[in-house]
Formats: structure tokens, sequence, C-alpha cells
């Protein structure tokens, strides 16, 4: 969750993450598995614009047995939330900081970097992967994870309320990481259900004038879990179908676009 969206949570010590982001995040592992079997003793990664920490906890809990070692950065962090945070996942080998000179690893390598849905809150992207590329922890063997909101004729005002400045084609978000000097290694779309409902959102916004402070993000989410975990469960379908077809040699586009990529040699 974004941390602009975590502020707006009525409670965020008792909030209900979002269906969407626990199934993002088992997409995310599901892309991860053949990549990450082959890792022996303890995986270094590395959450850039981490937001609550929802994906890098799960990414810990679900990776146990590699034993994980984790640091979680964004610069939207101030000393209240991270006390926050360090207290509500006291139990994972998580460290927080809010600036790159903080960072610190215990052999001075990252094997994965997540960036999940953050470039497209940064103004000049290549500039920054770029930037990237120079961290003495990289090395050519790091494993780039990214996604971002797929297709720029779905930006509206709800982006712009979340501070995006773009969103991304398969092939624009391939043309940027290798242009920035990435390798690509594979990409794709996920959750093509969401497609119809962005676009009838996005034309419902052009009719209706919603102000700023009216505006509500996955933060606001208050169902029960009941709900929330057959909404789960649905986009976990959509994943699997698009990725049946896509096995079939027929990509489905879908609300999110997503790069493994690696520092060219």
């Amino acid at each position: 969750m974004d941390i602009k969206e975590l502020k707006i949570t009525r409670n965020p010590a008792s909030k209900i993450n979002h269906p969407w982001e626990y199934a993002r995040s088992r997409v995310i592992f599901d892309i991860l598995k053949p990549y990450i079997k082959h890792h022996s003793l303890s995986l270094n990664v590395l959450d850039i614009g981490c937001g609550d920490l929802f994906f890098l906890d799960q990414f810990c809990r679900q990776f146990a047995p590699y034993h994980p070692a984790a640091a979680a950065i964004d610069t939207a962090f101030d000393d209240t939330l991270i006390a926050f945070l360090k207290k509500k996942h006291q139990d994972l080998p998580i460290d927080i900081c809010k600036n790159f000179q903080n960072l610190k690893f215990n052999d001075g390598h990252v094997d994965i970097i997540f960036l999940l849905d953050v470039i497209e809150h940064i103004e000049n992207s290549q500039d920054f992967l770029e930037f990237l590329l120079r961290q003495a922890y990289i090395d050519k063997n790091t494993l780039f994870v990214i996604t971002v909101p797929a297709f720029n004729n779905l930006f509206f005002k709800h982006d712009q309320w979340l501070g995006h400045y773009r969103r991304y084609s398969q092939e624009e978000l391939k043309r940027t990481v290798e242009d920035a000097g990435f390798q690509y290694i594979k990409g794709g779309y996920f959750f093509f259900t969401l497609l119809l409902a962005r676009f009838i959102q996005k034309h419902m916004d052009t009719l209706l004038i919603k102000k700023d402070d009216n505006m509500k993000g996955i933060g606001d989410w208050h169902h029960g879990k009941i709900f929330s975990f057959l909404c789960e469960m649905f986009l976990l379908g959509d994943y699997h179908t698009a990725k049946l077809f896509l096995s079939m040699g027929i990509t489905i586009p879908g609300l999110s676009t997503y790069i493994l990529c690696k520092p060219q040699s």
C-alpha cells in the first residue's frame, strides 16, 4: 500500500489490506519461483518504495526456507511511521530505512530488488534506474522485479492524486529498462478483468467533479474477510487464465504490467 493511501486509513493498526495487494503478491511469487528455487542459504532482498511493508512481510513468510534478509526503503517515511512499522513487523528480518545512504547488507550484495508500482511516481524514471545500477550492492546477477500500472490512455485524475507521472505498455516499460542499462528477461500483463472497470472509472471521472480530499485508494478497503478472500481468488483466477493463454502464445493485456530484468553484463 502506498504511504499516501496508508495515511488516509481510519485506523492503520487494524486495517485490512486490499485483495488486489494479496493477489499481486501471489502473482509475483509465482513469477519468481523458477529464479528463487536455485538459491541456497540466505536471500538478500530490497524493496524500494515499500509503502506499508505488506509485500515484504508476505515475501519473507512465503520464502522463509531461504532465510531472506530484507531491507525496505521509502522516501515518504517519517520517524513515527518507521517506529510503527518496526513494531508491527518485529518478528521478521526487515531493516527499514528512509534513504539509500542507510542501507546495509550482510555480504554487500542484493539478490532481488523490488520496484512494485514505484517508477511511475518518478518524473525521470530512467535516471533513477541508472542511479540504482551504480550502487555497490548491485552486480550482474541482481534480479529486478518491476511492476507498473498499464496503458497511458487509462491515465486519469486518480493517477494524478496518487502522484503518477505516467502509465506504461509492456513495450514502453521494456524500452525504459533497456535504455537505462538493463537486460530484459521476461515480462507480461496481469489482471485483465480490471481493464473494463478502469475504463468505466476513467469515463465516470470525466462526468463527475471529485475533490482531492474525497479521493480514495486501496487504503480505504474495509470489507470483511470472506468477501476480500473471494475477490482475491477471482483476481488469481484472472492471472492463471491469462498465464494459460500466454503458454499458447496469446498475450492478454491487463491493468498491470511487469518486467524481470538484470544489469547488462
